[in-house]
């Protein structure tokens, strides 16, 4: 099985993912601060209380879990490009 593995693009690809998570993390800071100060703590409503115990529930696990997953993504696409290289010079 042959693969074929573009450097310069993966290594592109890998710093548009980080790029792409930096934009994403800070939009979610954004949106969080915006949560937080439209939807109080002690605010006694039930809808209030959902919305806010829902979002800090998804903002504190399922978030970070998901660019940590997108940065790891980069990691491979740079280590892949990295044994890619290091294979075909021990080739070569």
């Amino acid at each position: 099985m042959n693969i074929t593995i573009n450097p310069g693009a993966a290594t592109d690809d890998a710093a548009q993912i980080d790029s792409l998570v930096q934009t994403m993390q800070e939009s979610m800071e954004t949106l969080n601060t915006a949560i937080k100060q439209t939807i109080p703590a002690g605010i006694q409503t039930t809808w209030s209380e959902t919305v806010r115990e829902n979002w800090e529930a998804y903002y504190s696990a399922d978030v970070p879990a998901a660019m940590e997953d997108m940065k790891l993504s980069a990691t491979n696409l740079r280590l892949a490009v990295e044994k890619a290289l290091q294979y075909d010079q021990e080739q070569g």
